[in-house]
């Protein structure tokens, strides 16, 4: 069921009503650190973090394009926001270029990591040391965490389930 009431929920969120232009309509965004960043400066971002990526592998455009399956010009609007990149092709560039999908994300948009762009950074190398631990390094690292935060926030484990007792 829909919500009643979408003035509420854009409340909620912290949305504001922005203009921008890749679309036509007025749209609502949260904004970052310094505004609402627009959405080609986000490709842009984006664009500029695959290009770094690729030259940091000393490929070129043509060998990535061919290994994507897609002509050197058409990889080549990527890495300019000439082109939108979907999700599937970001996802499949990142296994050809060894990055974390998470790390695009950031690059492109560091406010969903934190509240400000100190919050944002110590988030994202936190991110990457925890991708990069050895599995069973990770499960310890992640009870301990769901220990000390549980997932509900509004109920929060009883005593009992605690410490395997009745208080």
């Amino acid at each position: 069921m829909a919500i009643k009431d979408v003035q509420t929920y854009i409340d909620k969120h912290g949305l504001v009503e922005t203009n921008d232009s890749e679309v036509d309509k007025p749209i609502w965004r949260k904004p970052g650190f310094n505004g609402v960043r627009s959405l080609l400066e986000m490709e842009e971002q984006l664009s500029r973090y695959l290009r770094e990526r690729r030259d940091a592998l000393n490929l070129n455009r043509e060998q990535v394009g061919m290994m994507i399956g897609i002509h050197q010009e058409i990889y080549a609007r990527h890495e300019r926001a000439g082109a939108k990149l979907r999700v599937t092709r970001l996802l499949h560039l990142a296994e050809l270029l060894g990055f974390s999908p998470i790390e695009a994300i950031y690059a492109a948009a560091p406010q969903f990591f934190g509240d400000s762009q100190e919050e944002a950074a110590v988030k994202n190398k936190l991110v990457k040391r925890i991708l990069d631990l050895p599995a069973t390094t990770a499960q310890n690292l992640l009870m301990l965490v769901e220990e000390l935060s549980p997932d509900d926030a509004d109920n929060p484990p009883s005593k009992t389930a605690k410490t395997g007792r009745n208080a």
